[in-house]
């Protein structure tokens, strides 16, 4: 063979004279990138994407060791490291990359070479065409060349040396750039690069292939078997704690179940004495991070590994199913992931079964105390009946009734909304450990509470703050007033008690205010015997003419009246409670003893005009 013109500097190739192309004494081809786009893009659609790599990265080691190979034979008497410096002057003659060295660290041993090196490869023809081919990458796609500086070096070097490319153009960097290492240089991860290089046959892949279905098969039928038993268990009305004793069975993995505020609802496979530990954990990981779990994940929480997943009901998360293990134990994440999540299904299934159940069971109080305050049932069937929600009614009771007031769009929505109130009122109470009747007039809530349910250290007045205060925090915008009966041990006329509760919430204009019905003095009898009419038209007639026409003007009249003679005449509180300026205030004072033509100094005057104000608010004639 006769080269006879020289193409590179270091006359690595050349035409001999019938055309033909070598380098060195290798005779070689001229491919455009194009070309080996396309192959990559149909190797991709055949094989796969990480058979390809490994196929292109062993064909960029194979042109690196010849290379390697052939540089040691021409330049033997050189060092090792200018030897290692050629390696991105030949990579770059190979087309593929513009390639420029950075770093280098050389170590020489006896029989081999210790070397770190950093560099950065430009114009890299793989980059280019896999954007052209399928756009950006997830992670670096120059597998040829890494694999090039592997074979190279690894020639060199008399050992395994790895590059890793740590940016790429084709994913979306500014620049190509990689590191190549000897072993005594390696990070953990990087071992794991070594499958590569070796070639895997395609039946041995099959093989390894069909070795993993049957180990799923296998999965799936002992998840199918977990699911199929739990679902059954359901059907038989066990409760939760027995069905997680069956899934601690079969899997021999801890397990337990909380609610969506950490509550625990079940458990098995966990000592007593670590339960509360174990779950004050959890709770606080999760504060911590200030993150709900929406799916699946794996926590290293303490001394102990805890596989969590959510449970979904009706769209959102109602609590957590997890399986807890030592950290050191060596657990098969993928079968229990596949089983966490099954039986996260299952106790969606029982919590709704539940929930369904509990919602009948308070429809039936509801409609039963609805029935109860109008005067459907006598005395013996109130005590028949009683029987049926396990309730003793003959004992001393209060009625307390709730009006809201929001903006609902439609009479759906606030229906919604009043249903909503009623589920969150019935989880309030149950978790206060109180068995109450609650029920819905009209767009109220009546609620009764009977004396033994009652906590005797707080008492009626003080529980319906405390829950009136609760209803605050969760609808901040939201309106809410109450009133509350005298005590009564006669629950046939439990009729008069919600009357004595209804007109106590009239009065209470403020919002989150419970009115207790005896606060209302001598006017709550009077309201209450049945002298509406005469009472409506003694007090009409006493705020004649504010009262001759009800619009909008006149009730702000009467309003600032009211608010004035609540305030015992108190200009500085009255104008604070009406959001007015203080000379606002007096002209409308004023304007109002010149409407009714009365001394608003005069303590009866006052006195009568204040007692009209609340009985009108009272009968609900007036409402502010």
């Amino acid at each position: 063979m006769h080269v006879n013109k020289s193409l590179s500097p270091l006359d690595n190739i050349g035409f001999t004279e019938d055309g033909l192309i070598y380098s060195g004494n290798s005779r070689s081809v001229l491919t455009p990138t194009s070309s080996f786009g396309i192959l990559r893009k149909d190797l991709y659609r055949n094989i796969g994407k990480e058979r390809v790599k490994g196929f292109l990265m062993r064909y960029g080691t194979d042109l690196g060791r010849r290379d390697a190979k052939m540089v040691l034979e021409k330049f033997k008497n050189e060092s090792v490291e200018s030897i290692i410096k050629k390696g991105p002057i030949f990579h770059q003659i190979q087309g593929h990359v513009i390639a420029t060295l950075n770093k280098i660290e050389v170590i020489e041993e006896e029989n081999k070479i210790s070397t770190y090196i950093e560099g950065i490869w430009k114009s890299s023809f793989e980059a280019e065409e896999h954007i052209h081919h399928f756009g950006k990458a997830e992670e670096p796609v120059c597998y040829m060349s890494v694999g090039y500086g592997n074979g190279y070096l690894s020639e060199i070097c008399n050992q395994t040396v790895l590059f890793n490319e740590i940016s790429c153009v084709g994913k979306g960097d500014k620049e190509c750039r990689w590191v190549g290492r000897t072993i005594d240089y390696w990070t953990d991860e990087m071992s794991d690069e070594l499958q590569y290089y070796k070639e895997q046959p395609v039946i041995k892949e099959l093989e390894l292939t069909y070795e993993k279905l049957l180990e799923e098969r296998n999965n799936l039928k002992n998840v199918s078997i977990i699911y199929n038993k739990l679902t059954e268990e359901i059907l038989k009305g066990k409760d939760l704690s027995a069905m997680m004793d069956i899934v601690h069975d079969y899997t021999g993995t801890a397990i337990i179940v909380e609610d969506q505020e950490f509550h625990q609802l079940a458990s098995s496979g966990i000592p007593d004495e670590m339960l509360f530990k174990v779950n004050q954990l959890f709770k606080d990981y999760v504060q911590s991070v200030e993150s709900s779990f929406h799916h699946t994940q794996t926590l290293q929480i303490d001394h102990h590994t805890r596989l969590v997943t959510p449970i979904y009901l009706q769209g959102r998360i109602i609590g957590y199913c997890s399986f807890i293990y030592e950290n050191s134990k060596k657990e098969d994440t993928y079968n229990l992931r596949a089983i966490i999540e099954r039986i996260s299904s299952v106790c969606a299934l029982y919590l709704l079964n539940k929930k369904t159940e509990a919602e009948a069971e308070e429809r039936m109080k509801g409609r039963f105390l609805e029935q109860l305050l109008s005067e459907e049932y006598s005395k013996e069937e109130i005590i028949r009946r009683s029987g049926f929600i396990g309730l003793n009614l003959f004992q001393p009771f209060h009625i307390v009734v709730i009006q809201y007031k929001t903006y609902q769009k439609d009479y759906r929505e606030e229906m919604s909304f009043l249903e909503e109130v009623m589920n969150q009122s019935s989880t309030y109470f149950k978790k206060k450990g109180m068995n109450i009747l609650m029920g819905q007039l009209s767009n109220k809530l009546a609620f009764l509470f009977l004396d033994g349910e009652i906590n005797k250290k707080d008492g009626i007045l003080s529980t319906c703050e405390h829950y009136m205060n609760h209803l605050s925090e969760l609808y901040p915008t939201v309106s809410f007033q109450a009133g509350l009966s005298m005590e009564s041990d006669q629950i046939e006329k439990a009729s008069e008690s919600y009357s004595e509760a209804l007109t106590a919430m009239r009065i209470a204009t403020n919002t989150n205010k419970v009115v207790p019905f005896y606060s209302l003095g001598i006017l709550g009898p009077l309201v209450n015997t049945n002298n509406k009419i005469e009472i409506e038209k003694i007090a009409m007639y006493t705020l004649h003419p504010l009262s001759s026409n009800l619009d909008h003007k006149n009730m702000e009249l009467i309003r600032t009246l009211y608010e004035y003679l609540r305030n015992g005449g108190n200009l500085e509180n009255t104008a604070e409670s009406l959001a007015l300026s203080l000379s606002g205030l007096r002209y409308r004072i004023a304007k109002i003893e010149d409407l009714l033509g009365k001394d608003l100094r005069n303590p009866e005057v006052t006195y009568n005009l204040l007692l009209s104000i609340q009985a009108l608010i009272s009968i609900g004639k007036l409402e502010f």
